[in-house]
């Protein structure tokens, strides 16, 4: 009990000096409407309060660590009004809220550029997109795998989208070993997924709309789904035109920033 009860003093612990060092960090632009100049450096928890449209007192809740259960629009506020980066912007929520904040296009959805250089050194095909399936990064084992053609790299393919490539191209569908049940099912499943994890993301809806123009996508849409989430662990085969079908199992992972970025690699047999 006692070393539970100094966690939970340690969260709120660290909540305040992350709040405290934000507010430092900024520089006030209007001057003290009354008492003496603030001496310490940044903006006060009442000029803070002022900026968030809430009163002093609510603000100082959070900040002592007080506050039960705080909404994600009021920490997106704070995180907002301190100008928190992405890392500050977690540590906020899992120390005020116990869990990650949402994804969200406003932190960025770039990452690190060793990314790229560690997805070109890969010895399997492997590439890094968003959660609309964007390709971001891929070496040329990927591209020549999937789409036929490593020239140019991702910029020169005709279609950077991995669903709207799978699922609307008749010729890929005949490359793709078991097209119906092996890849458009399972990954209009995962499509499923991601609007329940995200269902304000326009992105996303857009993305759905334009794959059921197709008949036989909104075919499959409307006759049902499975519960697979995520392709991590998958085997599948495609069937290249000089290589012949190559086999292999599709390894997944989220990026830790922007999280909403997946790292992807095909381990193949040969």
């Amino acid at each position: 009990m006692t070393s539970a009860r100094s966690g939970a003093e340690g969260v709120k612990t660290y909540l305040r000096e992350l709040l405290r060092q934000c507010r430092a960090r900024i520089c006030p632009t209007e001057p003290a409407s009354h008492g003496p100049a603030r001496r310490r450096p940044g903006i006060s928890q009442e000029h803070t309060a002022v900026l968030l449209g809430c009163s002093t007192r609510w603000y100082a809740t959070l900040e002592s660590g007080r506050m039960q259960n705080p909404t994600t629009e009021f920490l997106e506020s704070v995180a907002k009004v301190l100008r928190m980066n992405h890392q500050e912007r977690q540590a906020l929520f899992l120390y005020a809220l116990g869990q990650l904040p949402p994804l969200t296009s406003g932190f960025g959805t770039t990452p690190h550029p060793d990314w790229n250089a560690f997805v070109e050194r890969q010895r399997q095909p492997a590439c890094i997109y968003s959660r609309t399936w964007d390709l971001v990064a891929a070496n040329a084992d990927y591209l020549d795998l999937l789409f036929g053609n490593a020239q140019g790299g991702v910029a020169g393919l005709p279609e950077r989208n991995v669903l709207r490539w799978v699922l609307l191209n008749d010729e890929v569908r005949t490359t793709l070993v078991n097209w119906r049940t092996d890849w458009a099912l399972p990954m209009l499943s995962e499509l499923r997924a991601a609007i329940a994890t995200s269902p304000e993301c326009q992105a996303l809806m857009a993305l759905l709309h334009g794959l059921l123009i197709d008949p036989v996508v909104r075919e499959l849409w409307n006759g049902g789904s499975s519960p697979r989430t995520h392709p991590d662990g998958m085997n599948r085969v495609i069937r290249h035109p000089r290589r012949g079908d190559v086999e292999f199992t599709i390894l997944a992972a989220s990026l830790m920033h922007p999280r909403d970025l997946r790292f992807v690699t095909l381990i193949t047999s040969e």
